[in-house]
């Protein structure tokens, strides 16, 4: 029954203070609902035998509907009309007894619990409207009362019992209001000063949460601060070790550790080098070549190892450290992998004095720094090995410059060119002015003693090719500044132009080269005969080098022969002539399997090589192997009877491609004809089977392959005997003329 009766008025909305107007407006309508059940029925008893009149039952049992319909709306949240009805009806029922009974101490007490109520259930200001209703309806019925409207008025004697009762149970709902007001107003100081140490607490926990974040936040800053001025060094010193040895440094100071230090893999990513450290003991280590080997016992061998951060809050109790002498003071160690991306570039490790130095949010400040070290410092190797491959190609560029202008002063044309004061060029000489050898030597602009003669230098990316010199008239007018400055001027414009010209040249010359070896490539692709290969060849050859003369060589390795198959200085096309290797040119280059130029006193550098017949008016002379794979095919030799320095390096590395092009070109002529000399024999084979097939007896089939094969063979007689003696197979022999070949079987 209780636990019935406190699910009743238990509350059923999940905020606090809802719930809280919910049970005191379900208590209070119970307390009335009670009340007001027992005195309408005791009321209604007594009206039935006749004691009292029905009003009294009709107000006590009347309230009961208001009282559960207000007890419905506080149950759908209602709570302020839920207020409003039972106090509302209360209220009138205790004025309507008024006007009947009159005025009595009950209904003082009735209208002081109907404000009560209001107060609590609805709030101030309808308590305060009750106050005025009852002080109206009072004055209006002693005013009644007293003029005698009233005349069922009660005398006061006459309800003494029903005003005690009255004013009892009504004492008792004030003290019933009273307490639920103080219990309430308990709860709510109690409430009040939890939720004030829970304020007080949770401050607490709000300032060292503010602290801590402080702290992070600084430490944040001075990681940021550190990641942007190592990001700042990256850019100022390109030089790996001077970064790594500023950057370190910077880590040790700003974070206050005992010794700071950056291990850097090596080639073989075997061993972790000492690249960069701090203070003295560092620089001990760093000159006596400190390295830790990967995966060894050590902080470092194990952090390089597993590419994982590691901590030692207590050195003496981590089986990792490895005790260094020159670092007796350190208590914890930490140390992180440099990566970049997936590649392992080293490790940083940090030292302190103190033991549990390291927390979590070291290591990440610690991680994210090395991540900015690892990227500084292989930005840093790149950029480096970016540099000195500039310098490379520079390098090579300024000596491939050199080496092109090299092959022109040493080709055809005039080295020297002489203007008259006419501007018209001189017949052609080799009279040199002595300034123009101190200017090459000196890379500058030179003055003869007298100062009549004036050479400058035409450079082209800082190598001399040329000079431009002049010549005073008279020795009595030396050249001023501006003319010097003049022919200066003129002499970088020169050098741009005549660059450009080289430039033009060479790149006319690769096209050439390019557009010879694409038909060469595709004579070799179409399978022409090898005479008109070579007739193409040469063709081309005169395009790209101009007219000289080609020999093309077979080399036979079985037999160790060489066989001229093309000579442009026949005339007609003759028989391919065949020699043994021997001292000449030609078998030099066969036996080196490199390529042969000789363009200056070629005879000479022959004799050096010990070739004693190279043949009489040749000036110059080429020769490059033909090579497919391992093996070698022959020579193709260019030779020139009228000029001196007449090819160049560019030409023998054209020729060396056209002679891989015409090697796979021999080299395919021999496979198609090794495929087709195999397609006529099986063919034969497959005729001469067929035939044999076809005859009906024995004698047929005997003459049958006794004459085809003859036809095959092309032999002028062939034979096939059957027997086991002579008497027997000459009296079974079958012949058959038309051939050069004659063949017996002697076995049936």
């Amino acid at each position: 029954m209780i636990n019935r009766l406190r699910e009743a008025i238990a509350p059923t909305s999940p905020d606090p203070n809802i719930a809280q107007r919910q049970m005191v407006l379900n208590i209070v309508l119970l307390g009335l609902a009670i009340p007001g059940l027992l005195f309408g029925t005791v009321l209604l008893i007594l009206w039935i035998l006749g004691y009292v009149p029905p009003s009294g039952a009709i107000a006590g049992l009347g309230v009961l509907p208001f009282i559960l319909l207000s007890y419905w709306l506080g149950r759908q949240g209602r709570l302020r009309i839920a207020g409003i009805i039972p106090t509302t009806t209360v209220f009138i029922i205790i004025v309507a007894s008024l006007f009947q009974a009159g005025i009595g101490h009950a209904s003082t007490i009735g209208m002081a619990m109907v404000v009560a109520a209001a107060g609590i259930l609805i709030g101030t200001w309808a308590a305060s409207i009750f106050v005025l209703l009852s002080i109206l309806a009072y004055v209006l019925a002693g005013w009644a009362q007293n003029s005698g409207l009233i005349s069922s008025a009660t005398l006061p004697q006459a309800t003494v019992l029903a005003d005690v009762f009255v004013l009892g149970f009504g004492l008792a709902v004030l003290v019933v209001l009273i307490w639920l007001s103080n219990r309430e107003m308990a709860r709510a100081l109690s409430m009040e000063r939890g939720i004030s140490d829970q304020l007080q607490v949770q401050s607490r926990e709000l300032e060292e949460l503010v602290s801590q974040r402080t702290r992070v936040l600084e430490r944040r800053a001075l990681q940021l601060q550190t990641t942007a001025d190592i990001a700042k060094l990256s850019t100022e010193l390109p030089e790996p070790q001077m970064l790594m040895s500023q950057a370190i440094e910077l880590i040790r100071s700003r974070f206050g550790y005992y010794h700071a230090s950056i291990f850097i893999m090596d080639e073989t990513g075997n061993w972790a080098d000492l690249t960069a450290s701090t203070g003295e003991a560092g620089s001990k280590m760093i000159a006596r070549h400190h390295r830790l080997a990967l995966g060894s016992a050590s902080i470092i061998g194990w952090v390089t190892a597993n590419r994982l951060p590691r901590v030692a809050l207590d050195v003496e109790q981590d089986p990792f450290h490895f005790k260094n002498l020159l670092l007796p003071e350190t208590q914890s160690e930490l140390a992180v992998p440099l990566l970049v991306g997936q590649r392992l570039l080293g490790a940083l490790d940090v030292q302190s004095i103190e033991p549990h130095a390291f927390a979590e949010d070291d290591i990440r400040a610690l991680e994210a720094i090395s991540s900015e070290v690892a990227v500084a410092v292989d930005s840093a190797r790149i950029q480096r090995e970016m540099q000195e491959h500039l310098d490379r190609i520079e390098r090579s560029d300024r000596a491939e410059t050199q080496a092109a202008w090299g092959r022109i002063a040493r080709s055809r044309s005039v080295p020297i060119i002489h203007l008259n004061t006419s501007g018209e060029i001189g017949s052609p000489t080799d009279e040199v002015f002595q300034v123009i050898e101190d200017a090459i030597i000196q890379d500058a602009t030179v003055l003869s003693p007298d100062g009549r003669d004036i050479a400058v230098p035409i450079q082209v990316r800082g190598e001399t090719v040329a000079t431009l010199a002049a010549r005073r008239a008279k020795p009595s007018e030396p050249w001023n500044d501006e003319e010097i400055a003049l022919m200066e001027a003129v002499a970088s414009q020169s050098a741009q132009a005549l660059e450009g010209a080289r430039q033009r040249s060479e790149e006319r010359r690769r096209v050439t080269e390019l557009e010879v070896i694409n038909r060469i490539s595709q004579a070799v692709s179409q399978m022409v005969p090898q005479d008109t290969l070579f007739r193409i060849v040469r063709r081309q050859l005169i395009q790209a080098i101009g007219d000289t003369d080609l020999k093309i060589c077979i080399f036979d390795p079985q037999e160790d022969q060489l066989t001229i198959s093309y000579d442009s200085r026949r005339s007609e096309p003759a028989r391919a002539t065949t020699e043994p290797l021997g001292d000449d040119l030609s078998s030099v280059v066969i036996r080196s399997r490199q390529p042969l130029l000789l363009t200056d006193n070629p005879a000479q550098r022959a004799a050096m090589l010990g070739v004693s017949d190279f043949g009489e008016g040749i000036k110059s002379w080429l020769g490059v192997p033909m090579l497919l794979g391992d093996d070698i095919l022959g020579t193709i030799i260019l030779e020139d009877y009228d000029e001196d320095n007449r090819f160049t390096e560019d030409d023998a590395a054209l020729l060396a491609t056209v002679a891989s092009q015409v090697a796979a070109g021999i080299q395919n002529a021999i496979l198609l004809d090794q495929v087709q000399r195999t397609a006529r024999r099986e063919r034969l084979i497959h005729e001469i089977t067929s035939k044999v097939r076809r005859a009906p007896d024995m004698k047929s089939i005997l003459a049958t392959s006794t004459r085809e094969l003859g036809r095959a063979l092309n032999a002028i007689r062939s034979t096939v005997s059957l027997g086991s003696s002579k008497s027997d197979a000459d009296d079974a022999a079958l012949e058959s003329e038309g051939g050069i070949l004659n063949s017996q079987d002697s076995e049936s």
